[in-house]
Parts: C-alpha cells; structure tokens; sequence
C-alpha cells in the first residue's frame, strides 16, 4: 500500500510530469505558448497555486526548476547528440539559439560549445583501439 501524498505532493508530481512532456523534445511549441497558462489548464488550478505548492513541496520556484531543467536538456543535447544548437533551441521553447546561448551560460557560466568539446573528446575516446562503448 502506498502511503497517501499530500496535495501539494500531487500537484508537484503533475506539474514534474508535463515539464517533462513539454521539455523532453517532442512538443511542438504553439505561437505565443505560455507556460503558466498552459499548467494552468492543464491542471484546472490557478498558477499562483500550483506554484506554492510546487515551493512547498520541492524547496525551489517553478521557475527556476524549469530553467534547471532546459539547461540540463541543453547539456543532455549537447554531450550526446549532434542535433544543432538552433534545434535545441526550437526543442525547449526559445525563439533561438542566441537566446538559448544567454540563457545557458547565465546558468552554467559556460558557452554551449564546451559542452559540444565534450561531445568531440568522448567520441575520440570511443574510436581509440581497444575501446568499446
């Protein structure tokens, strides 16, 4: 038997879930998208709400776990695929690259290229002989 979850838990758990969604690099970001709004209805609670619980329950703002999130994304994205930083962008909601580029080294105080280094360097390792992957 589970034990039984708070609301806060509950809304918490929902709103983790449509970030992930939203965020995993299928969504197909509308004109003028809104993500308050869209958690909003997506959860049929006003957004002030949802972010309280989210505070109470998590011990970070909403929207700074979302930015946490697309910056790990941005990262993910970056070491291991070769999708060019313009489709990121699109992937996690900016209008572009140059955007997703501020936005990421605010965050990381890195430039998205290092991260793309990482992504060179590994596959280095992994063509040496007598490496496997």
């Amino acid at each position: 038997m589970q034990p039984l979850t708070s609301t806060s838990e509950t809304i918490t758990l929902a709103v983790k879930q449509l970030t992930e969604k939203i965020y995993g690099g299928d969504f197909v970001f509308p004109d003028h998208f809104s993500l308050p709004t869209a958690i909003a209805q997506s959860l049929q609670l006003d957004y002030a709400t949802v972010c309280q619980a989210f505070l109470a329950t998590e011990n970070i703002t909403l929207e700074k776990y979302i930015e946490n999130l697309r910056t790990e994304k941005t990262k993910e994205w970056l070491v291991y695929t070769d999708i060019p930083l313009q489709q990121i962008a699109v992937k996690l909601g900016y209008h572009n690259a140059r955007q997703l580029s501020a936005h990421f080294k605010a965050a990381t105080g890195l430039n998205p290229g290092y991260f793309k280094e990482i992504r060179k360097s590994r596959q280095s390792i992994q063509a040496m002989p007598g490496k496997s992957s």
